[in-house]
């Protein structure tokens, strides 16, 4: 018998009270029948106020994709002809089959008895529904893709009342060989017409689903295979073989990769332009990067090409070579760790540096890429307390900075400030001595508040989310951990953030968090795939290098060679900064392994 899966908000003990009160009025066990009515209404009443706002039992508030016909094809084309012949062998029974995929949405419906379906429609157990345990809580199919094991779900142990005249036995589909979970496949019949033996033909008919699965295997994964298999038997390094959509490998190799990680790892390897045989390169892994051995697997037919990747050594953190921060001990002698103030090593220590030596900071950006958010904390972190922000496109600046009392102040918008304010700007920052930072969109503003930024100012500039592409992942977890309950185990599945990465992003960080947090609300709980995101951002093709950019970048690699992976002698040679060669990096994903 299945157990109970419960929204996060409800203890268990609860739904075990619940559970056995339920079963002792169902036997009449409990009160007189004139009170069980009475003491059911406390029962479920209470039961409702526990989870009701985490599961939805309303057919109006049950997730609905409009068409499913085109999710998962091979799923699809591999149950089809099982579905088909059960259908055939079932005859008359009065049993539903269901399939969906590996987020609980139903993609097939087979059933054929009129009173089932009418109990199957009421309820939303049809094609296109969302039948995920957060959608619909306890059932044969949402639980089975949870515990990614076979379920038997029985009558009254459904959350949604409308499903407790049935019994659903459920189980798990997986993808051969990576053992990717595709899907679910779940027989359905009313209570009283169960069968001892549903389970295991439940399970059986999921294991000929997989078996179809294997058979479809055409030219491309089994030469994928192989070269997973020729690289595991000549030694015993971490191994893992990596294409657009899949990553497998080798127990030791596989602990290393995470939805993030395939994203950025595949990304660098394609873009990287090796060749056939051996390259020695960084690559970048959940845990920092390491050093690894790529070898590019050729006749892999359409959809790109695919790289074998053994790990020379352990990830290094992406900080393990950074010099220690001083140690500012507090009243318990504990240091806490500090929150990073920007993605970027190099803009971080630059935020911290200019505050640190009480310069007054200006903090310049295209819009929305977080300006007023890395000087509002470096501020913070300075003096203890949150600046009082003041906007320079809204409001005036105060004559006097120490009249307000504050103990650190953000100016923002200084390019969007009135010309005649300037001067009254300049002035209340010269004479104070509070911590002080501003905002300001250097391309965009005048001469004269250049020339203002330059004088009085030290400078850091943000760069736009399309120059730190390879960050996306990172900052979308860090989005997400900061949700709500329930929304803050939301995740991204590794095409969804190839999509993200590849997207221009005008509206830089401030778009990004939007978007995350849309599809969380959306999507509570679930993983976000491609298909998931605007239609703009999946029709976004990808972008080749032109000549110019094919030159600079390998000049920047040429240079990077010629240093050992220094990259002040680099930057200084090219004749560029060091923060623009760590934003050329990142633009042209160059790692100091090349």
């Amino acid at each position: 018998m299945a157990r109970e899966s419960l929204p996060r908000s409800a203890p268990p003990d609860q739904a075990h009270t619940r559970q056995a009160l339920v079963r002792l009025l169902d036997q009449g066990l409990l009160a007189t029948p004139v009170a069980q009515s009475g003491v059911r209404e406390v029962i479920e009443r209470s039961w409702r106020r526990c989870v009701a706002a985490e599961v939805p039992v309303d057919r109006q508030e049950i997730p609905y994709v409009a068409d499913v016909h085109d999710m998962h094809p091979r799923l699809h084309a591999a149950a089809v002809p099982v579905l088909d012949r059960l259908s055939d062998d079932l005859g008359d029974a009065h049993v539903a089959m269901f399939l969906s995929d590996d987020q609980g949405r139903i993609i097939i419906r087979r059933a054929a008895e009129s009173q089932q379906l009418r109990i199957l429609d009421e309820s939303c157990a049809a094609e296109g529904f969302d039948f995920s345990e957060t959608a619909v809580g306890t059932n044969g199919v949402g639980t089975v893709a949870r515990e990614r094991r076979p379920v038997l779900v029985h009558g009254t142990e459904h959350y949604n009342e409308l499903l407790g005249p049935l019994t659903c036995a459920g189980t798990p589909i997986f993808e051969p060989f990576t053992q990717q979970l595709l899907g679910t496949f779940a027989l359905t019949c009313r209570s009283d017409h169960v069968s001892s033996l549903m389970s295991a033909m439940a399970i059986d008919i999921g294991r000929q689903i997989e078996g179809n699965l294997t058979a479809m295997l055409g030219a491309r994964e089994r030469t994928l295979i192989q070269a997973y298999l020729l690289a595991t038997r000549s030694d015993r390094h971490p191994v893992i073989v990596v294409t657009e959509t899949t990553a497998f490998g080798n127990t030791a190799g596989l602990v290393h990769i995470t939805p993030e990680t395939h994203a950025l790892l595949w990304q660098d390897l394609v873009e990287s332009g090796l060749r056939a045989g051996r390259h020695r390169r960084a690559v970048r892994l959940q845990g920092g990067r390491s050093d690894a051995l790529v070898e590019r697997v050729d006749g892999v037919g359409q959809t790109g090409p695919a790289f074998c990747v053994r790990l020379l050594e352990p990830p290094r953190s992406p900080d393990a070579y950074r010099p220690l921060a001083p140690r500012r001990a507090s009243r318990s002698n504990t240091v806490r760790a500090r929150r990073p103030l920007h993605p970027i090593p190099d803009i971080d220590e630059q935020l911290r540096s200019a505050v640190g030596f009480r310069e007054v900071l200006a903090v310049n950006g295209p819009a929305g890429s977080g300006k007023l958010t890395a000087a509002a904390a470096a501020l913070a972190e300075a003096t203890g307390s949150p600046p009082l922000v003041i906007d320079l496109a809204r409001t005036e600046c105060p004559e006097s900075i120490d009249a307000t009392g504050a103990a650190a102040v953000v100016l923002g918008h200084v390019h969007d400030a009135p010309p005649q304010q300037l001067r009254r700007i300049r002035t209340a920052v010269e004479d104070t001595a509070v911590p002080i930072a501003l905002t300001v969109d250097l391309d965009r503003a005048a001469d004269d508040v250049q020339a203002f930024v330059a004088a009085l100012c030290t400078t850091v500039r943000l760069p736009s989310l399309p120059e730190i592409s390879a960050e996306v992942p990172r900052l979308v977890r860090e989005i997400v951990a900061g949700l709500p309950n329930g929304q803050r185990d939301t995740r991204f599945s590794s095409d969804a953030l190839q999509v993200l990465m590849r997207w221009s992003w005008p509206g830089n960080l401030a778009e990004l968090r939007r978007m995350v947090e849309q599809l969380a609300r959306r999507r509570t709980g679930n993983t976000i795939s491609s298909a998931d995101l605007p239609p703009r951002m999946q029709q976004t093709p990808r972008r080749g290098l032109g000549m110019i950019e094919t030159a600079e970048r390998d000049a920047i690699i040429s240079a990077l060679r010629r240093f050992g992976g220094n990259r002040t002698k680099a930057a200084s040679v090219l004749g560029i900064g060091r923060t623009t060669l760590y934003r050329k990096l990142q633009t042209y994903r160059i790692s100091t392994g090349d």
